[in-house]
């Protein structure tokens, strides 16, 4: 993992960045209190923005990083070529996101994920570092973005 500026990402990781700040003004997390803000660009280049969405039994919560991700595939895509997890205190996806990652990255260990707290503080990882012995489509002989 490496910590960087804000201003030192690529004019494409900033604008990802500033889509999943605005996606976690929409975040509803009443018993939680805590906002997240998710964006996915696809390999196509379109941008999938979310945020996280609670209900009272907090078992069917949906992550923002899920979320976005159910938007891209909504949206015809099916290949993650990076991701920003926007929150109060860290930008590391859970684990059930990782996975959920993993299934829609290509099986590219490298897909970037950038990490973001509400100060701007910008940590890149890729997914093979946060989940580095994946189980994925690809032990079912899946392709997902034949799908």
């Amino acid at each position: 993992m490496e910590r960087i500026n804000f201003e030192d990402l690529s004019d494409a990781d900033r604008e990802l960045v500033l889509a999943a700040e605005r996606a976690r003004e929409n975040a509803y997390s009443p018993y939680s209190q805590h906002k997240v803000g998710s964006a996915v660009r696809a390999k196509s280049g379109k941008i999938y923005a979310a945020c996280n969405v609670e209900v009272i039994s907090l078992q069917q919560c949906v992550h923002a990083e899920r979320n976005a991700i159910n938007h891209m595939a909504a949206g015809g895509d099916r290949e993650i070529e990076a991701l920003v997890c926007h929150g109060p205190y860290s930008g590391v996806p859970c684990a059930e996101c990782r996975q959920v990652i993993w299934e829609f990255c290509g099986t590219n260990p490298d897909v970037k994920i950038i990490g973001a707290t509400l100060e701007r503080e910008i940590d890149i990882m890729t997914i093979g570092e946060l989940y580095p012995h994946p189980y994925g489509p690809e032990t079912k002989g899946v392709d997902p973005r034949e799908f």
